[in-house]
């Protein structure tokens, strides 16, 4: 291995741990721990307790999203190994950015551990992924139409968390507007995507430009398969959406109930789960594990602001909370559960692998729809 690689290298396996520093340097870099052990004390655990339940809700909800999506494309699946399948995508995309291992290697235990058909555990994901992330969205909506003063005009707000918030607005929009694209206007796609291949080719910026195109063509084919999917189930896709929803709500509830079992009242349950929605919009958008740093940074913020009337050291003790409890106890829960997934024996399938998955998918659900292409 020569230097340059080996170097690059290094770095990678090192700039995981580095966020993980800086993350807790952040949180904990102004609390006082002194107040930090009282505020602790004064928290009522039956509200923890609900906290950490909205843990397992949510990977629960996620589950029963691809048993709906199953039914439709008669794939059995059932809410104890819709929670496994789902615990692996959680788990492996709380460690990755943008969230795509989890993916993949759901993908994969489903076809190992359950036989199902890899053209349509694909559909079933990328259709949750536009779903879930057009829940975020509808949040969000309604968080600037119900709070904008509070959220997206607080003069208190500084100019780095403005920033993100603006940044995490924008991305979100741009990669819901790529799916709808690649869902519904797939020749369109193509034909742009490839004079991009080329061009950035014909300028060395790119090379193998053929095999380039032919991703692309895959990905957008998997992705025609979905819009396939929801016109012919538009009401079971209506019904994910709803759950989707539901699992933002359950998972944004974790900080309502860390806020209740804190003692305080002043905010209800809605505000504060619009507070966790601009959180989230932040924090979701960034190509960063679990969002890390930009997660810290506004989450620290927007609680100063929720806990401005409480005691000293309670926001302090929330933000640790409310992060500790959706990220790393998530990746507690999730990786236990997909430790048990992947520790099943394996059915006696062929062994799968991306292009066999894209193949596929083109295959058994895009057929008709090669000629646009």
């Amino acid at each position: 291995m020569d230097k340059k690689k080996k170097t690059k290298k290094i770095l990678k396996y090192a700039f995981i741990p580095l966020l993980f520093i800086f993350s807790f340097w952040y949180l904990f870099k102004d609390i006082d721990f002194s107040t930090l052990k009282d505020a602790m004390i004064s928290l009522d655990t039956r509200y923890l307790t609900f906290a950490i339940i909205m843990v397992f809700a949510q990977i629960f909800i996620q589950g029963l999203c691809y048993v709906i999506m199953g039914n439709g494309l008669n794939c059995h699946i059932t809410p104890v190994t819709g929670f496994g399948y789902c615990s692996v995508d959680l788990f492996f995309s709380q460690l990755t950015p943008f969230a795509v291992g989890g993916q993949p290697m759901m993908v994969y235990e489903m076809k190992a551990k359950g036989d199902l058909p890899v053209a349509k555990t694909t559909t079933m994901v990328l259709l949750y992924s536009f779903l879930n992330k057009l829940a975020l969205i509808i949040l969000a909506i309604l968080a600037a139409i119900f709070c904008w003063n509070e959220f997206f005009a607080n003069a208190s707000h500084s100019k780095l968390m403005v920033g993100l918030l603006i940044f995490g607005v924008c991305s979100n929009l741009f990669l819901a507007s790529f799916s709808i694209i690649f869902m519904f206007m797939g020749g369109f796609a193509y034909k742009v995507g490839a004079r991009i291949i080329f061009w950035l080719h014909a300028h060395h910026m790119l090379y193998d430009p053929y095999t380039k195109c032919k991703k692309l063509h895959k990905t957008i084919m998997n992705f025609k398969a979905s819009n396939r999917y929801v016109k012919n189930h538009l009401f079971m896709s209506f019904l994910v959406l709803l759950l989707c929803i539901l699992k933002r709500i359950a998972t944004f509830s974790i900080a309502y109930f860390i806020y209740r079992g804190f003692g305080l009242s002043e905010h209800g349950f809605m505000y504060i789960i619009f507070a966790q929605t601009v959180y989230a919009v932040i924090s979701d958008s960034f190509p960063i594990p679990g969002g890390i740093g930009a997660a810290e940074t506004s989450i620290k913020q927007l609680y100063d602001d929720i806990y401005k009337s409480a005691a000293p050291g309670i926001a302090d003790t929330a933000a640790i909370l409310v992060r500790g409890i959706s990220y790393y106890v998530l990746i507690l829960v999730s990786g236990f559960t997909t430790i048990i997934v992947m520790a099943k024996g394996k059915k006696k399938v062929k062994e799968i692998d991306s292009n066999e998955q894209s193949e596929t998918s083109v295959k058994e659900l895009s057929r008709d729809n090669q000629e646009e292409l």
